[in-house]
């Protein structure tokens, strides 16, 4: 077992950590644009999977510190407004921070396992628990802007064999969204390295 890193954070890990945080928080309320039918309603947390995973393990590599992931949890958690969402997202950020002090902070296997529980953890609690639990309050809050029959329309599919295949299609797309991540940084990583060997000579 490798020992974690013990370092606490300091300020500016913490500010890098909210600012990274809230670039996800953007592509979070950017979905809006996905009401526009049931299917791309139920395919949101899909899509949050394949895209959140780059700042993700920026953080998990940049900011091998513990707590780090657990301020980018509450960040995300509170910006999500809704309390299921909010508990389900928080507790991710301390099963990542408990794996990542069991076994390494910046393990790239850990980052991916954890990534996944979180994004999981989320699906529940910004989509199957409103849209295919609490659909009828959901609506009511959405009838201003006309979403209602849309979202109602996505809870009756989500009431169906959808919801696991929708888990199912999470997990792969969190897994796709860690590996682009992973990659990313790498790349990030070995440009940053040539930089400073350039600058050594």
């Amino acid at each position: 077992m490798k020992t974690a890193n013990t370092n606490k954070l300091k300020i500016k890990d913490i500010i890098t950590v909210v600012l990274l945080a809230l670039i996800n928080v953007v592509i979070f309320f950017a979905s809006s644009l996905l009401y526009a039918t049931p299917i791309t309603i139920i395919l949101m947390p899909v899509f949050f999977a394949l895209l959140e995973g780059v700042i993700y393990f920026i953080i998990g590599t940049k900011v091998k510190k513990p707590g780090a992931f657990l301020i980018y949890s509450v960040v995300r958690a509170i910006m999500g407004g809704y309390l299921p969402y909010i508990l389900l997202f928080i507790f991710s950020g301390v099963i990542a921070e408990l794996l990542l002090w069991k076994i390494g902070y910046g393990n790239g296997k850990v980052l991916t396992v954890s990534y996944i529980i979180n994004q999981v953890f989320a699906a529940f609690g910004s989509t199957v628990i409103p849209y295919a639990i609490a659909a009828k309050a959901m609506a009511e809050q959405a009838v201003s802007d006309g979403r209602q029959d849309n979202i109602l329309k996505a809870s009756e599919i989500l009431q169906s064999w959808w919801s696991v295949a929708l888990i199912a299609g999470v997990i792969a797309a969190a897994f796709i969204g860690a590996t682009i991540g992973k990659q990313v940084v790498k790349k990030h990583l070995t440009a940053q390295c040539k930089t400073e060997e350039r600058n050594d000579e």
